[in-house]
């Protein structure tokens, strides 16, 4: 895409409300002195999922911006990141492309068949990557 029609094309997404860019659901809630961008990483969020979700994402915190957290409503697993003085989608090109490819690095881990473990922690895994794997 021609840089003009990105930006054009970014100027066009709605605020606070999710859009689906590259099969992501992708966000961008606006606030006074900046914005989050993030994205859906699971449709569902326990406990559980979330304490699983922590311990596969160390590695891609040490790496990206956008950290793990769970949507306003409790219900999704999002990955997220703060960005000051954003007021549009526009403003955010470089930083989306940052959180698409931190998100790819997500679901691959999460669809990574490691090293054989217990049936407990196998079951657990599964479920876990079952839930990034969904689109």
């Amino acid at each position: 895409m021609a840089n003009n029609s990105l930006e054009q094309w970014l100027q066009e997404l709605p605020l606070d409300e999710v859009v689906e860019i590259d099969g992501e659901s992708v966000f961008l809630n606006v606030h006074p002195h900046g914005a989050e961008l993030g994205v859906y990483l699971a449709n569902s969020c326990t406990d559980q999922t979330l304490s699983d979700a922590l311990r596969t994402g160390f590695q891609s915190a040490l790496s990206f911006d956008a950290g793990l957290g769970v949507s306003g409503e409790g219900n999704h697993l999002t990955l997220s990141r703060w960005l000051p003085h954003v007021e549009s989608w526009s403003d955010v090109s470089e930083a989306l492309e940052e959180l698409l490819n931190q998100t790819a690095m997500w679901r691959a881990a999460m669809a990574y068949s490691g090293p054989a473990r217990d049936d407990n922690r196998n079951r657990n895994e599964a479920r876990v990557r079952q839930l990034f794997s969904e689109e």
